[in-house]
Order: structure tokens, then sequence, then C-alpha cells
């Protein structure tokens, strides 16, 4: 499949995001949440791809706790690659999160360094994958090459990524929205 390019995936999303504030000063749900939401509820109909898929990853990568996270306010899916407990630093570990847009067939692969702080409380930061230990990046490709298998999604390139998407997505103004952002998620390193 040929990756959308960065117009289209921003023409794409304007028809899900709303580009001025109006909106979030009423009760009305304006059209384009309306959008966004029967996007949702057509997926949330039947979640048996999803699910198989999450059981195809949990086969593949034996030694990873396999977990997801759904949010309708979001413009995709999300997979976590967790390692077990015990193999996990006490200061700092990385988790693997995948990506599948509902709006447009991309995907992406990034990490999230959570820190432990002495207080009992953690830091969690989203940064690209590359950027985590050698030990996550082969899952990472495991993770990628079977959503690619499964959903037929190309990768976002990290430019169109970055690209600025002048929307209200989430609880970001549209001076910091960015293509990932809409596709995928407005809070990359919130994950449970």
């Amino acid at each position: 499949m040929t990756r959308p390019s960065k117009e289209e995936l921003l023409a794409i999303v304007q028809n899900f995001y709303a580009s001025s504030g109006e909106a979030l000063y009423t009760p009305v749900v304006g059209p384009e949440t309306q959008r966004l939401h029967a996007v949702w509820a057509k997926r949330l109909e039947d979640m048996t791809p999803w699910n198989d898929f999450l059981d195809e990853v949990e086969r593949a990568l034996p030694g990873f706790i396999v977990g997801d996270t759904l949010s309708t306010s979001d413009g995709g899916l999300r997979c976590m690659l967790y390692l077990p407990k015990p193999a996990r630093s006490p200061e700092a570990h990385w988790v693997v999160v995948g990506c599948v847009s509902l709006l447009a067939p991309v995907y992406a692969v990034y990490g999230v360094e959570r820190t432990h702080m002495g207080n009992g409380s953690r830091q969690d930061r989203a940064a690209a994958i590359t950027h985590a230990p050698i030990s996550m990046q082969s899952p990472a490709q495991v993770l990628a090459r079977k959503i690619e298998a499964t959903f037929g999604a190309t990768p976002l390139s990290p430019e169109d990524a970055q690209a600025s998407a002048p929307l209200f997505v989430g609880g970001r103004e549209p001076s910091e929205a960015t293509l990932f952002h809409a596709l995928f998620t407005s809070d990359p390193e919130v994950i449970p």
C-alpha cells in the first residue's frame, strides 16, 4: 500500500478535529467530533481483528507483557509491550508502543521511557524508538511487521509525524498539534 502524502493526511484529519475553538465553549458536539465518534463506534462493534492482533503479538513475543489502550477521543488504537517486572530496572525502563490509526492507513511505533522517582512517583517521556535500548529495538520491529501484516498500514514518516496539524486535538491547541497527535493520540506518553 502506498503511504498517503502529508497533504492527504492533513486533509483527512481535518474531517475529525475542529479548527475553530468555538466548539470548546458549547455543549453541542461539532460535526468533526461526531465523525470521530462514528469511526470509533464502527470499530467498537467488532474488536475481533484488534484482539486477534494482540494475541498474535503475544505469541510472537512471549517474553513481553502485551497490553492496549483505547480512547474514543484519539485517532487510533495503541498496543504496548512491557518487559516482565523482574526484568525491569527499578530506576528506569522502556515500553514499546505501536499505534494504528483509525483515520488513515498509517501506523507508528515509538517508545516511552519510564523513570521512577525516589518519592514513589514516575515520569514518563515519549521518544523515538531509535532512542530506546537495543533490547527494545527487535520487539519494536516485530510489532511493526505485525501491524503491517494485519492492518495493511504503512509507517508514518518521522517528518510527517511532526508536521503541524492546526486543529484542536485532544487537549492540544492548534499551535502544538501535529499529525501524529491527530492520527494516533494527543498524549503519547500516557499509557497504563
